[in-house]
């Protein structure tokens, strides 16, 4: 009888033992998958330590190409930073090549009302190409460094004809259309005659217009003024000709922080980086996109 109560108290205390193990492992990963979240979202920026006190400056870094994805995601943030008090104003570092037209169009009018209620500094600190040049004229004064790249005021759509490779494949273009333009690219063939002139009386034309229009209004010009830089040609900030049309004055990221510091009055004014990035997610995203809508988004204001 005391055999099997002694056989009951080992077994009970092996379950215990078992138990206890099994939650102290459990316990483990539980603490190294929390160290490794934090850690993740740390490096994405999440968890950076705001930066306390009354005066603070937004700092925000351009510095992707040009996406309705991605000047959406930087209005969201600056309508964030509208709505605390403690940031006085500002500084938007301009580093982009271009993009979206439609995008340029809306982070610039939204530019040019956020003043109403923050002021904007925008300088240029590597370049602002195409797209990047259209929002950044939405601000006045345009500072820029003197070794950034500006200007490339153009449009472009890419067009590539994979027709001879193709054929060599035995893959054949069997789409179905209504309408004599519904059609007007396709990988497999030349852009040419009526189509190119559709192209570019109904597309590259007036958005190219819309471009110069926009940038004659931002910078307070004339178009005859800007007309010679309207080739697409790019410029290094500090060329003579360019003064006072493309770009108003050559300074430095410190000079302007300094000149921000001056204006406040206060010696105590913090910058502080706004991250851009979007909040990691652990899903992939798959898109797909056959329409005809895909190669007309190829249009673009960029480098």
């Amino acid at each position: 009888m005391e055999e099997v109560k002694d056989y009951q108290i080992k077994e009970l205390k092996k379950k215990i033992f078992i138990s206890n193990l099994k939650a102290w492992i459990i316990g483990i990963i539980l603490i190294a998958e929390i160290a490794f979240f934090a850690m993740y979202f740390s490096k994405s920026g999440m968890f950076k330590k705001p930066v306390m006190g009354d005066n603070k400056v937004a700092v925000i870094h351009f510095d992707e190409m040009i996406t309705e994805q991605y000047t959406t995601r930087v209005m969201e943030k600056m309508d964030e930073v509208r709505k605390d008090k403690n940031f006085k104003e500002v500084l938007f570092v301009m580093g982009s090549p271009g993009g979206s037209p439609t995008a340029s169009e809306e982070l610039s009018e939204y530019l040019k009302a956020y003043q109403k209620d923050k002021n904007v500094t925008m300088y240029i600190g590597s370049i602002a190409a195409s797209g990047g040049y259209y929002i950044a004229s939405a601000i006045k004064p345009l500072h820029a460094n003197k070794n950034a790249i500006v200007g490339s005021i153009g449009v472009i759509m890419p067009h590539y004809n994979i027709g001879e490779l193709a054929e060599k494949i035995g893959v054949e273009e069997d789409n179905l259309a209504a309408g004599k333009y519904k059609q007007p690219l396709s990988f497999f063939r030349k852009v040419e005659g009526e189509e190119k002139k559709y192209i570019e009386d109904h597309l590259l034309l007036p958005t190219y217009e819309n471009f110069i229009n926009a940038v004659v209004e931002n910078r307070g010009i004339s178009k005859e003024e800007l007309l010679p830089f309207t080739e697409g040609k790019i410029y290094i900030a500090n060329a003579p000709e360019i003064q006072g049309v493309l770009v108003d004055r050559i300074t430095s990221l410190y000079q302007i922080k300094k000149e921000i510091r001056q204006r406040l009055g206060e010696k105590t004014v913090k910058f502080e980086t706004i991250d851009m990035k979007d909040q990691p997610s652990f899903f992939p995203k798959v898109q797909v996109d056959m329409g005809v809508e895909k190669l007309l988004n190829q249009l673009n204001y960029r480098q």
